[in-house]
């Protein structure tokens, strides 16, 4: 058993993921002994940056979701692995890239967005706080985090049209 701090580094051909419905679950090989986890989650440690990178593997059962390990890179697991892997990151880490603002409202200390994204149209609401709410991944592009934590991506200013590059200068003075 590993100890608070160190870190377990699963191995790709030591690891087996299944998927039922909603549920993901995990059976590790350890020194010859199959160890089972009908529940599990997945965080990236850098969803945006490098999302197939560093994924902790956490127990759902356990009430604090102890880290079972950590994949140092999940592309690299079977097939069948690492589409049960994809289908449960693809729920988490679901976040619309907006392609073109059709509109930002602001009120009472909140900005109220209607934008089109990859995913159809949506709408949102943000704090007006710039620094809070809004993170420069790499230089044009941006997430935006709603009142619900809901993510929002601008992958390229630059290839937004001139209106929504322009409403995007007058609020969020970028």
């Amino acid at each position: 058993m590993a100890k608070a701090f160190e870190v377990v580094y699963l191995k790709p051909e030591n690891v087996h993921f299944t998927r039922r419905g909603d549920t993901l679950s995990l059976t590790v090989e350890e020194r010859g002994v199959n160890v089972h986890y009908p529940r599990v989650v997945l965080r990236s440690c850098f969803p945006v940056s490098d999302s197939a990178a560093y994924l902790s593997v956490r127990d759902a059962n356990a009430e604090k979701q102890p880290e079972i390990g950590i994949l140092e890179d999940w592309t690299q697991l079977s097939t069948e692995d690492r589409e049960a892997v994809a289908a449960e990151l693809d729920l988490y880490y679901l976040v619309p890239k907006v392609t073109k603002i059709r509109e930002i409202k602001e009120e009472l200390g909140f900005l109220y967005w209607k934008v089109e994204t990859d995913k159809g149209p949506q709408e949102f609401v943000m704090r007006n706080s710039i620094t809070r709410n809004t993170r420069e991944v790499s230089p044009n592009h941006w997430l935006l985090i709603d009142v619900n934590d809901a993510r929002h991506e601008i992958t390229d200013l630059a290839a937004l049209d001139s209106r929504s590059q322009k409403l995007l200068a007058r609020f969020l003075s970028m």
